[in-house]
């Protein structure tokens, strides 16, 4: 059982097509195309095996790694949407941080959703996420982002040498999906492999599976 509950809703976000998303090169440079604090924070999720994939608010706009074109164009970084939301790619130390954050900072919920990256109508990838959403348009987004970068700034990720962020800056940061039913991709592939074992137990027992074909000469003389 995680810390944080599973929201009843999936998250949507809506990447321009110009934008690689498999792998991601500067993507703690380009935040601080906003600013100094966002680019801490970007910095820090990557040694929590995170990421900063968006944040949203009509005080601070849209930003985030995959809105670049929002980074570029400073005129363009402004939000009609009523609240503040943050979206995180999902890791269990950065669940446990802000499970804790969320309920140190007033007026701030934390859970766990699905999302899916559209680059117009074609489904890039979906993902485990962990996603920040204000209980109040009236939200206090300048005091919660100074929040959550000192607590980060004070975490033992911030004192690893930043190895991570590093490597991103450098050599790109690539990108994979943790899937939504398990949190650690080595026991997806063992309940894969011991599946495989079931069902090759069960074929011997009940014949072939139901995509194999039935030969031809099976049917002769049948009408």
């Amino acid at each position: 059982m995680g810390i944080l509950p599973y929201w009843d809703k999936n998250v949507d976000l809506e990447i321009v097509p110009w934008i690689p998303y498999g792998v991601d090169f500067t993507p703690v440079s380009v935040n601080t195309l906003h600013s100094e604090q966002i680019g801490r924070i970007a910095r820090i999720a990557l040694e929590l095996d995170s990421e900063l994939l968006c944040l949203e608010g009509m005080t601070t706009g849209q930003v985030g790694s995959l809105f670049r074109e929002k980074l570029i164009l400073p005129d363009d970084r402004t939000s009609l949407v009523p609240g503040f939301s943050m979206v995180f790619a999902y890791s269990r130390p950065m669940e446990a941080f802000l499970g804790i954050f969320a309920e140190a900072f007033p007026g701030i919920s934390a859970g766990l959703s699905l999302c899916g990256v559209w680059d117009r109508t074609m489904l890039v990838d979906e993902c485990k996420v962990i996603v920040l959403v204000s209980d109040s348009p009236l939200f206090n987004e300048e005091g919660c982002l100074d929040a959550l970068s000192e607590l980060l700034e004070k975490s033992p990720a911030a004192d690893s040498g930043m190895r991570n962020s590093f490597f991103a800056e450098q050599f790109g940061y690539r990108r994979f999906s943790i899937p939504f039913e398990t949190d650690d991709v080595t026991e997806l592939c063992i309940t894969k492999v011991l599946f495989d074992f079931e069902f090759e137990a069960t074929r011997q027992i009940v014949g072939p599976a139901p995509e194999v074909a039935f030969p031809n000469h099976s049917f002769k003389g049948i009408h």
